[in-house]
Order: C-alpha cells, then structure tokens, then sequence
C-alpha cells in the first residue's frame, strides 16, 4: 500500500528561506519555547527568541515583546529591528498605541497604520505609518486571569493580519506564558517575578552593549546586536554575560567583517 506523501516543502517566506513544512516549523517553535527547564536559563535570551519566531511563522515586518510586572508600567524586552525598537519605546512614552490598550484591556488590538489622525491614537499612528508600517496587531501574554505582556505584530505590506497568524500568534503568547511557568518548580508568582526583573535589567545592558558596539565599530545597531548574539551563541555564552563583559571591558569583539556587516 503507497505511503501518504509529505507536504512539500513551503517557498521562502519573506522573513528568510525554509526547506520545512509550516506545520514543522511550527512544531519546532513550540517545542523550542518549552525548552526552559535548565539550570542556565536566561530570559533576556528566549524573549528574542519569542519575537524571532513571530518573525519566522507569521506574515509580518517586525515583532517586539512587552512585559510588565505586578503593578508596574510595561516595558519592552524584545524586538526584531532598531526601527521597531523605537515605535515601541515611543508608544510606552506617549501612553496610547493598539499594544498598550491590548495591555491594559487584555484583548487582542487590530489597527490600521496611515496618513491619516487616528483619533483613538493620535500620536502613536503618525509615529508608527513614518516608521514604514501598515498595520499592527497586538496579542496579550496571559498567565490564567493575569496579563503580563504583549506581542507586537507590526506588518508593512497592506492589510490586516491574516485570521490563520492570528490564531498562531495565540499560540506563541501562550506558550510564552506557560514556558515562564515551567522553568523552575518554585512559587509560581515568585518566579514569574524574578524572571521578569532579570529581562528588564539585562536588556539594560544588552542595549549598552549594542551602543558601545555600535560607536566602536561604526556600524548600525541591528547588526551590532547580531554580532553580539553570534557571538554568545558560538561561545556558549548568555547574552546578558556576554553585554556586561563588553560594556564593563573584559571582553572585546573584533571589529565586523565587510560580508559581517553586510547581513540581512
């Protein structure tokens, strides 16, 4: 009896080639964001990871992840690009923006980005349409009744974003909230809590890094924080070690390569 043929492989997305099926590179996502029971577990390091998969699974230009603690106003802890990076710390500045109502009214936002006044967001829409970007969708990160966080959606082609992404990028939350859960048997709140301060307080000095990088080397930040992260990883390093030895001296990073600094 013939064997049930596998799906062929889908073509490159526009966030990079894949030879894998969307149901494997889902698969692998997930199981990739569950992996947190390790002694070395570094939550600066997996937030990235988390807006790397938004970039990979779903049809969007960038992505970023806001967190909050108890009682606390929400900061960003993740982001895929620089431009991003700054439409999110200039959404938190100005209080209003689709990702601070999806927040704080624990629902997940659509907005349309264009020339025109938003006057729900009348501040944050001209930011964000000067910034390249169409629309964005918002998807909270929930722990039982509990919002901790969102992931920010940003796309720049036309449109909002497809129902199937939106349903995915759920998922991604969820598993989000759940992998945080997970990563140690302590006190639930407890630890959710210490995970949290750690991500705001390395992402500190991640971002000293990238700017001392930046400077020295005289390149653009995105890739001064690809270089950075290449290098914890192919030194078995965590990243926020790896930010504090650069800024503190103890470890230099040679100046980028031509075909370095050229990456995508």
């Amino acid at each position: 009896m013939p064997s049930t043929p596998l799906p062929s492989p889908e073509p490159p997305s526009a966030n990079g080639p894949s030879g894998l099926t969307r149901e494997a590179r889902i698969t692998a996502a997930l199981i990739d964001l569950a992996d947190t029971l390790v002694d070395d577990f570094d939550p600066a390091e997996f937030f990235y990871r988390v807006a790397e998969h938004c970039m990979d699974l779903l049809d969007i230009g960038d992505a970023g992840v806001m967190l909050a603690l108890p009682d606390q106003p929400l900061h960003l802890v993740a982001s895929s690009s620089e431009q991003v990076r700054l439409v999110e710390l200039f959404e938190l500045d100005a209080s209003e923006g689709p990702c601070y109502t999806a927040f704080h009214e624990a629902v997940p936002v659509d907005h349309a980005i264009d020339d025109r006044t938003s006057p729900r967001w009348p501040r944050f829409t001209p930011r964000a349409h000067h910034a390249g970007y169409s629309s964005v969708h918002a998807t909270p990160i929930r722990l039982r009744k509990a919002t901790i966080g969102v992931l920010n959606l940003f796309r720049r082609t036309p449109g909002p974003l497809p129902e199937a992404d939106r349903h995915l990028a759920r998922a991604l939350a969820d598993a989000t909230a759940i992998s945080l859960l997970q990563q140690t048997t302590l006190d639930q709140h407890r630890t959710v809590r210490a995970q949290l301060e750690t991500a705001l307080v390395t992402r500190t000095i991640i971002e000293q890094a990238k700017g001392f990088l930046t400077a020295r080397h005289q390149t653009d930040p995105d890739t001064a924080f690809r270089r950075l992260r290449a290098h914890a990883r192919h030194h078995q390093m965590r990243l926020a070690d790896l930010a504090h030895d650069i800024v503190d001296g103890t470890t230099t990073l040679p100046p980028p390569t031509d075909k370095t600094s050229s990456q995508p």
